[in-house]
C-alpha cells in the first residue's frame, strides 16, 4: 500500500526524465499527485513521448510502466496520447486530468 499525502514529484520528474517522457496526467479518479490511487488497484496515467525511434520508444514504454508500478506498489495503466489526433478519441480522455508532469 502506498502512502497518502506523499509528493511524489521529484520521482515521478526523474522517471519521466529517464524514459523520454514529455507530458504525464493522472486520470479519472487517479487524483492528484498526494493521494495517487490511494484507493484503487490500478492507477491511470496518460502519457506523451517525444519523438524517438520505435525501438527506443518500446524501451522507453516498459520501462516508465515497470517504474512507475515499483514506485506505488500496484498496476499502472498507461494510455500513451502522443499518436491520439481524433477530438472524438481525445475528449473522453483527457476530460478528468491532473496534470503532473511536463518537459
Amino acid at each position: 500500500m502506498i502512502e497518502s499525502k506523499r509528493d511524489y514529484s521529484k520521482e515521478i520528474a526523474d522517471i519521466c526524465k529517464q524514459h523520454n517522457v514529455k507530458y504525464m496526467g493522472l486520470r479519472g479518479s487517479s487524483y492528484d499527485q498526494e493521494n495517487i490511487g490511494t484507493e484503487d488497484p490500478e492507477i491511470y496515467f496518460l502519457v506523451e513521448f517525444f519523438p524517438m525511434e520505435p525501438k527506443e520508444y518500446g524501451r522507453c514504454y516498459f520501462g516508465l510502466e515497470k517504474e512507475l508500478e515499483n514506485l506505488f506498489g500496484r498496476e499502472v495503466i498507461l494510455c500513451d496520447l502522443t499518436g491520439i489526433t481524433l477530438p472524438e478519441l481525445l475528449g473522453p480522455l483527457t476530460k478528468r486530468k491532473t496534470d503532473i508532469y511536463k518537459a
